[in-house]
């Protein structure tokens, strides 16, 4: 089936589907739209952004958005035609209606949680535990994080969250989430260096830090293996050769425990020395004692293992220098 008749053949099919998918509207966007309907052109700017990391009032590609009312609530899933057409090459019209199943299902979820009614109501203390503290690429991010709270690291950024929902049945591990809108920091009445530092004390609680020898030791490992923030750690020092990889129990984010308070001073202390640090990615941080390595050839594993895994997982294309002197972390320029 080409292209343009999968396209027509799924609008189709979404009208036969609309009771058992639930939604209550269906709008199809075509590759070039614009409007000058207020409402519809925000649609494609934070589409372009969402999908295309740009800002631009002319759609980039063909979307189908269904649309779910509760009340005065709007609920909106947006879909990418071509992704949607990739997987029914792959795997028929089975993966195409579990990509629209899955989506619809975390959108019903995350609004019967709530958590936008709190958001809404401007309420410091409802919110206070759910906080925490999530690691992303700044150019992959910049458009939709002007209306957020983030801190800049470099070519990454440290960004405020709220937690919907996090369960792990032991084979998937989803976690729902929310950035923190500005306008809710400034209603809250609360600094923003106390809400900051509370998000990242909840976000060491939820997954503290972890450092594993071996790549071997990532998969599956016991809680306690790895604890080397832990007082009674079995892990006392570091050999100059060792590559240890930072992550948390979680794994999910885990390059967040680069930046948990005692942490990069703490791997200091275990090499004995200044170091390098190789943001493999959003979940993990890869560590190399300074003189053991050169800084550029780090550099080329960081740029081999962002093109070769989904462009999502990417956090940094530069390698970092922790110096035991000023106790800092700077991005060095290679």
């Amino acid at each position: 089936m080409e292209y343009k008749e999968f396209i027509s053949e799924l609008q189709k099919k979404l009208e036969e589907k609309k009771q058992e998918l639930g939604y209550n509207e269906m709008d199809f966007l075509e590759d070039g739209a614009t409007s000058s309907d207020m409402k519809e052109l925000s649609v494609i700017r934070e589409t372009n952004i969402k999908y295309h990391k740009t800002e631009s009032d002319v759609l980039i590609g063909d979307y189908i958005i269904l649309y779910h009312y509760e009340g005065k609530r709007e609920q909106m899933c947006r879909f990418d035609c071509g992704q949607l057409y990739r997987m029914y090459e792959k795997g028929s019209w089975a993966a195409v209606w579990e990509q629209f199943s899955s989506s619809i299902d975390s959108s019903r979820k995350f609004m019967e949680l709530g958590i936008i009614d709190l958001i809404e109501k401007n309420e410091y203390g409802p919110l206070k535990d759910k906080l925490f503290i999530r690691p992303l690429n700044f150019n992959d991010h910049r458009y939709e994080l002007k209306n957020h709270i983030y801190r800049r690291i470099g070519d990454m950024v440290l960004v405020l969250y709220i937690l919907a929902s996090d369960e792990n049945d032991g084979k998937r591990h989803d976690v729902l989430s929310v950035k923190v809108p500005k306008p809710s920091m400034q209603a809250w009445g609360i600094s923003e260096e106390e809400v900051w530092e509370n998000a990242l004390i909840n976000t060491y609680i939820m997954a503290p830090p972890r450092m594993y020898l071996k790549p071997m030791d990532l998969l599956n490992p016991p809680y306690h293996k790895g604890a080397f923030m832990a007082l009674n750690s079995d892990i006392t020092s570091l050999p100059p050769l060792a590559v240890p990889t930072v992550t948390t129990t979680s794994q999910i984010n885990g390059a967040i425990a680069m930046f948990y308070p005692g942490v990069m001073k703490r791997i200091a202390e275990l090499f004995g020395d200044d170091y390098y640090i190789a943001f493999t990615g959003t979940c993990e941080a890869r560590l190399h004692k300074k003189g053991t390595i050169q800084p550029r050839n780090i550099l080329m594993r960081i740029k081999q293992m962002n093109k070769a895994f989904d462009p999502s997982e990417t956090l940094s294309n530069k390698v970092y220098l922790y110096e035991t002197a000023n106790q800092e972390m700077k991005q060095l320029e290679l």
